[in-house]
């Protein structure tokens, strides 16, 4: 049954008013910021061409929401096939050298996008919401994660296409994908002790990534410690004891190199002071110190233009969004509805920390834009789908006469089957309309 555009519930009218806020401030930032626009040659392009993004993605928003998120769960596989499809091709350019008569040119030596007239388009954003789709329709019913093997699937299917994006390079959508991936075993019931264990894994791991990293990817991580002046100091005296950190023209040129861009967005951050040098001001906005100011660095612009308040308004309008998304996972009996609303919940809440935490010179640069903020044609969009999943599963919350998902039932007899491969094992199976709630007693058939 199709769902109302106008009736999003209580949750899902307060994550639009969060993503509204959020996406106007984005506009406003993206539009003093424009480097058109201050070149005085064909004026702010970039805010334009953020409004179309803005109608497109509201235009998949409605689109989603009318569907229903138990339609489009039926094709999270093939969903998320195509999402991988379309990673393929920016492998093949990148190991062949070859731009397809620029439809994959790289930049800054990365293969990430595929240049449309007019667009670009980033595969890997669009394979993160195909990623949860599928996950969740993948653990929605199954136990056997129980166990430290049944775990295997799971990371192995994820192996592949984190692969791919890796080989763009693309780690910092790797490395966002994988909080995702253990909040939604966790709440699949993925007992602790085992993802402990594969975590600690990892981090033993790290070392050996470490060297197999590229010089200028090695960079971004030193350009962070290299904000010591005291390890500057002591690589500069001591080269030969910090080989495997930095050179000593590395960190005698840090601040104008590898370190540029963390110097100038914490300068931008502290010069807003508490209430900021007002919209369109500030030497951060009337010239260009900070690259990539409009989409990777542009909560740094916020916090220039509009200080401590200005920041304390977006971090509360991503609070409400993860608030209200964590009340409608909580709220959702239904398992792939629960998995669909944390695996969505963790996405953006990752995304959010991990490009605040750049920003502030707390991690590396990864290319991470700011979600509804950062000026971006397929990042706006794919949140917003995001949103209206999100959105869709706070519309559809059946009640369900059994136990809770993820959890063993007290007689193995009751099932909750949703689904409409099935009914098969079914006698019935309930259904409700709009937002309202249905009562549903789902019985094995003898």
């Amino acid at each position: 049954m199709r769902r109302s555009i106008t009736n999003l519930t209580r949750p899902g009218w307060a994550i639009m008013a969060a993503a509204t806020v959020l996406a106007l401030i984005g506009l406003a930032s993206v539009y003093v910021t424009d480097t058109h626009y201050v070149a005085g040659n064909d004026g702010p392009i970039n805010a334009a061409k953020q409004c179309v993004f803005i109608a497109i993605s509201l235009l998949m928003f409605a689109t989603i929401v009318r569907l229903g998120y138990e339609r489009i769960a039926q094709s999270s596989y093939v969903l998320c096939g195509l999402a991988v499809v379309a990673l393929v091709p920016l492998l093949v350019a990148k190991v062949l050298h070859a731009d397809f008569g620029g439809l994959t040119s790289p930049r800054n030596g990365a293969y990430r996008w595929i240049h449309l007239p007019g667009f670009q388009f980033q595969p890997s954003e669009v394979f993160k919401i195909a990623y949860v789709l599928a996950l969740a329709w993948y653990l929605r019913y199954r136990k056997n994660y129980q166990r430290f093997t049944g775990l295997c699937v799971p990371f192995a299917l994820s192996a592949v296409p984190l692969a791919l994006i890796l080989l763009e390079p693309d780690l910092g959508t790797v490395l966002l994908l994988v909080p995702v991936l253990f909040s939604m075993l966790f709440l699949a019931g993925a007992r602790k002790r085992h993802l402990v264990v594969i975590g600690l894994v990892g981090m033993a791991a790290v070392p050996l990534a470490w060297n197999s990293l590229k010089p200028y990817q090695r960079l971004r991580v030193t350009a962070v410690l290299l904000q010591s002046e005291e390890l500057r100091h002591k690589v500069i005296e001591h080269p030969e004891k910090y080989t495997f950190l930095a050179t000593k023209r590395q960190a005698l040129e840090w601040a104008a190199s590898s370190g540029y861009q963390l110097v100038h967005s914490k300068n931008a951050v502290g010069s807003g002071g508490l209430f900021g040098n007002g919209w369109g001001r500030g030497v951060y906005v009337s010239h260009e110190l900070l690259p990539d100011r409009h989409n990777d660095f542009i909560f740094a612009i916020i916090c220039h233009q509009w200080g401590l308040v200005g920041a304390m308004v977006v971090l509360l309008c991503y609070l409400v969004i993860v608030a209200a998304g964590l009340h409608i996972a909580s709220a959702t009996a239904e398992p792939f509805g629960r998995l669909l609303a944390v695996g969505v919940v963790t996405l953006v809440a990752a995304q959010t920390m991990v490009n605040i935490c750049m920003a502030l010179g707390m991690l590396p640069i990864t290319g991470m834009t700011l979600p509804f903020v950062s000026y971006g044609g397929t990042s706006f969009i794919t949140c917003m789908m995001a949103m209206a999943l999100l959105i869709s599963v706070s519309q559809h919350r059946p009640f369900l006469l059994a136990d809770k998902p993820f959890e063993e039932p007290v007689d193995p007899s009751i099932r909750v089957p949703i689904w409409p491969q099935d009914k098969a094992r079914t006698k019935a199976v309930g259904h409700s309309g709009g937002g309202g709630s249905s009562a549903t007693l789902a019985l094995k058939t003898p």
